[in-house]
């Protein structure tokens, strides 16, 4: 694919032929994995290099409605507070909370589709109320969670 990139090896500017087709059919194949790999997982791929914040990564996905604490996300890192919430950041584009939150909506989006109530999801994902739960959840996705929830069962 990479040979079909970029300017012609003899530095003419024309197109060859056929160009346009192999361009359209490359594009064609990133996005469709980009939406695929979207699609599987809720969230666009956010690849992890660094071993550390990948192990807390992980962690959050195996059990998003724990009480994470920045103490305990950077113990897990093996940081400081202050080096874990910088290297995460700069990772990931986002805070420490705001990844953990995004966790648990996703895993909340999951649970409401398969059924649960509200009050089961608010409680399973560690929200101290029902109330605080639904506000989190429609700043994120800009619905109430029993009407996702109701879009889900109707469909």
């Amino acid at each position: 694919m990479a040979g079909n990139l970029g300017p012609r090896p003899d530095g003419l500017s024309c197109e060859r032929p056929g160009d346009t087709v192999v361009c359209r059919s490359m594009i064609r194949s990133v996005l469709l994995s980009a939406v695929r790999a979207w699609a599987s997982t809720g969230a666009w791929p956010a690849p992890i290099a660094d071993p550390f914040l990948a192990r807390v990564a992980a962690a959050v996905e195996a059990d998003p409605g724990h009480d994470w604490t920045i103490d305990h996300l950077a113990s897990l890192a093996a940081m400081s507070r202050t080096v874990f919430v910088e290297r995460f950041r700069d990772a990931m584009g986002r805070s420490p909370a705001g990844y953990v939150t995004e966790v648990r909506i996703r895993e909340a989006q999951r649970r409401l589709d398969a059924g649960a109530s509200v009050s089961e999801v608010s409680r399973a994902l560690g929200y101290a109320s029902d109330e605080g739960f639904r506000r989190a959840f429609r700043r994120h996705t800009g619905i109430a969670p029993s009407a996702w929830r109701a879009r889900a069962l109707t469909a």
